[in-house]
């Protein structure tokens, strides 16, 4: 059951029941551009879920709260409707969250990120956007905050309707400067590729276990133990839908891990590990280390990569050549722009090109990152380049 706040900032209103949220719908309705962002509960829960959603509009900023159990239907319909433009900041997680939890399917967007991002600005973050422009400091505190807790704190409510206060403004500020600049074409097609954005759950990465501190002291065995304890933790997160550092932090895990600790007695002693962690998941941890040592060690140094992070299959001599010559052209063109050399394109872009075959302005439209803009605006030049790295025949 949410418990509404005692103290709201001025101008903010907080909405945990059906009758509030339909005194604010008409505003909502008539308004023809819309500021929204999140909280959710990553850095608390294994299964993230949204805690609060921030939507303003000129006039004023609305707190809804999640998991009071409203009806977003009415919501749903906004986000949807094309005659009203939904204004993010770095909205990606906030999009697929809202798509994913609740059904929202989104369209007209614009993403103050991605257009300060398109302009070439150096720190596209909206902290400093804020300080920048409207002299607003934002308090970085409060994005750790367990948002999933009532009631809510006078300062996490200010910190929230914060995010979304001024996003009009700025998106009118960006508007004017990406039309000034030519730009707005390519922020657009980056802003509808935001709306297909879509929600992954979290994935257990079995090679994490390597990147723990103080992992790269462990022998054989004790990986082989690191390797099992944070498989352990992983089930354990998800079954009590905790995220997984607040089951077991990692420097208790590489703890058990050095010690390995074969009774109850030698495993209160692990440095890290609180007692009542001990009573609670004793005979898990206690089994856990036996079985590793019983199955044997792990090699200690990470095998070498056969495949780029893309899951791409290294590329051959002659696409390394073409693409080291697309690098090349991306840092020219970049600094011509002045943007960073991923609006340009990516490094997985550009491998991409380098293995399409019988390259052409068509071809290179169906490559995976070549946006219809990125092929208007560089597609002569990249295939100029590729050209030119290609070898002669004899």
């Amino acid at each position: 059951m949410s418990v509404s706040p005692l103290h709201l900032p001025p101008g903010v209103h907080w909405i945990d029941t059906a009758r509030a949220l339909a005194e604010a719908l008409p505003d909502l309705r008539q308004a023809r551009d819309l500021a929204i962002d999140t909280e959710a509960d990553s850095y608390y829960a294994y299964h993230v879920k949204v805690c609060l959603l921030q939507i303003s509009t000129r006039e004023h900023d609305y707190l809804i709260d999640p998991l009071a159990g409203l009806d977003f239907a009415p919501l749903a319909e906004l986000a949807a409707d094309a005659d009203v433009r939904k204004v993010f900041h770095a909205g990606s997680n906030d999009v697929a969250l809202l798509s994913h939890r609740h059904g929202f399917r989104f369209a007209n967007l614009f993403d103050t990120m991605l257009a300060a991002q398109v302009l070439g600005l150096r720190r596209p973050g909206l902290a400093s956007l804020l300080q920048e422009r409207f002299g607003v400091e934002q308090k970085k505190t409060y994005q750790t905050s367990d948002w999933s807790k009532r009631p809510l704190t006078e300062g996490q409510l200010e910190y929230a309707a914060g995010d979304t206060r001024y996003l009009l403004e700025l998106r009118d500020q960006f508007e004017r400067e990406l039309a000034a600049k030519g730009r707005a074409d390519e922020a657009r097609e980056e802003f509808e590729k935001l709306a297909f954005v879509q929600h992954t759950e979290r994935e257990f990465d079995p090679d994490s276990f390597r990147r723990a501190p103080g992992a790269e002291r462990l022998d054989g065995a004790g990986l082989r133990v690191l390797h099992d304890l944070f498989l352990l933790r992983d089930k354990i997160a998800a079954q009590r839908d905790r995220s997984p550092h607040r089951v077991f932090p990692d420097r208790a895990l590489v703890e058990l891990a050095h010690l390995r600790p074969h009774s109850s007695v030698q495993l209160r002693d692990v440095p890290g590990l609180p007692r009542w962690q001990v009573e609670r998941d004793e005979r898990a941890l206690l089994g856990t280390i036996a079985s590793a040592l019983a199955a044997g060690p792990l090699e200690r140094e990470r095998r070498v990569r056969t495949r780029h992070a893309d899951g791409e299959a290294p590329l051959r001599d002659d696409e390394k050549r073409i693409f080291e010559a697309l690098r090349e052209w991306r840092t020219r063109r970049a600094a011509e722009r002045d943007v960073d050399e991923s609006r340009v394109a990516t490094s997985g872009t550009l491998r991409n090109i380098a293995r399409a075959d019988a390259l052409s302005l068509e071809r290179l439209a169906t490559v995976p990152g070549m946006s219809p803009f990125r092929v208007r605006e560089y597609g002569d030049e990249i295939l100029r380049v590729v050209a030119g790295a290609r070898p002669r025949p004899a």
